[in-house]
């Protein structure tokens, strides 16, 4: 009995010397890994300087750039951006919204427009043409991509990864105001349907992107949520990112 209570003493030993030797691994592990990640992501930004860490746009996001520029930017379909293209989406949130010329909302909404045209054109109209080609607007994201990592700091090493451009920030305003028909503050899937419809998308992919990006109804989309989404289709290459949806486009293939 005493030899069994000893046995039982020193195996209860043994194992309070292995946890407490598994919690001084995972602690070391843990300073490790962190101290490797700062190190990954210096090293990444460092690189980005020198020229060393490519940064440019994958296939994957050059898909959904061009498929956003194509569908709801160039209005006229004429395969380049200007003015008019601009004025007719503020005249087609206006006629949808029942906003009349003289109104508080119908001047704010010029405004807007004139403003995220301006913005856009100062950073994408490579020539001072007065328009932006698909192959401006490309080099736009590419630039700006750059420019992201090289001014990431590691106090905010992730933030450089879900920045926006100012414009794109009041772009993605109108948007959420575009969708939110009833104006209660959340998109449901009678809105989304009904406004992707009106850019030519079907009725039932714009119904299985909204499940989708609202999992399946549980998640209410209110803006912020929406503009995390918004920033998924712009600024990530992860395929499996539901922000990837938010054009009622459920498929980027290479056709």
């Amino acid at each position: 009995m005493c030899w069994d209570f000893l046995k039982m003493t020193d195996t209860q030993s043994a194992r309070n010397v292995r946890k407490k030797k598994y919690q001084e691994e995972q602690k070391q592990g843990g300073i490790f890994r962190n101290l490797l990640d700062s190190l990954r992501f210096r090293g990444k930004k460092m690189g980005a300087v020198l020229g060393l860490v490519d940064t440019k746009l994958t296939p994957f996001q050059k898909k959904k750039l061009l498929h956003e520029f194509t569908v709801f930017f160039d209005l006229n379909k004429d395969g380049k951006l200007e003015w008019k293209d601009f004025d007719m989406a503020r005249e087609k949130i206006c006629e949808m919204s029942g906003w009349k010329p003289g109104t508080d909302k119908f001047i704010q909404t010029h405004e807007l427009f004139v403003t995220i045209w301006r913005k856009l054109q100062d950073e994408g109209d490579e020539n001072n043409d007065g328009l932006i080609t698909a192959e401006e607007w490309l080099r736009m994201w590419q630039k700006f991509n750059e420019q992201c990592l090289k001014q990431a700091s590691k106090a905010d090493e992730v933030s450089y990864e879900r920045k926006l451009p100012d414009w794109l920030e009041k772009y993605i305003r109108y948007k959420f105001d575009l969708f939110d028909r009833t104006g209660d503050g959340y998109l449901d899937c009678d809105e989304f349907e009904y406004v992707l419809g009106d850019f030519g998308v079907p009725a039932r992919d714009a119904r299985s992107a909204f499940l989708m990006i609202s999992q399946n109804n549980e998640k209410k989309v209110d803006f912020e949520y929406y503009k995390d989404l918004c920033t998924d289709y712009f600024r990530s290459n992860d395929p499996s990112a539901l922000g990837n949806f938010i054009t009622g486009k459920l498929v980027f293939s290479d056709k």
